[in-house]
């Protein structure tokens, strides 16, 4: 299957946001379970977009945003965007 888009999640950008949005301010390890579950949640990532169309990467790009986006046309765009809007994030993928 050819895929729609490819998202490219910039780990260090989203490592600053995840941890930013980090609820439990009195926890004092957020930051190890990001780096000890970072990959799992990639994984994921992939797997679950692979099933709709989509290939996830990753690069160590230091500058906004968290995501890019590279696809042939508008609407994978949009529905890529979609996707990312819809899929849980870190924390939640946790729980």
């Amino acid at each position: 299957m050819q895929q729609a888009a490819t998202i490219v999640i910039h780990l260090p950008v989203h490592r600053r946001a995840t941890l930013g949005a980090y609820q439990d301010k009195d926890s004092p390890t957020p930051s190890e379970t990001y780096d000890q579950n970072i990959g799992r949640y990639v994984d994921f990532l992939k797997q679950e977009g692979r099933t709709r169309g989509f290939e996830v990467r990753t690069d160590q790009r230091e500058t906004d945003p968290v995501y890019t986006l590279e696809e042939r046309g508008h609407e994978e765009k949009k529905r890529a965007h979609d996707w990312l809007e819809q899929v849980p994030d870190f924390w939640e993928w946790l729980t």
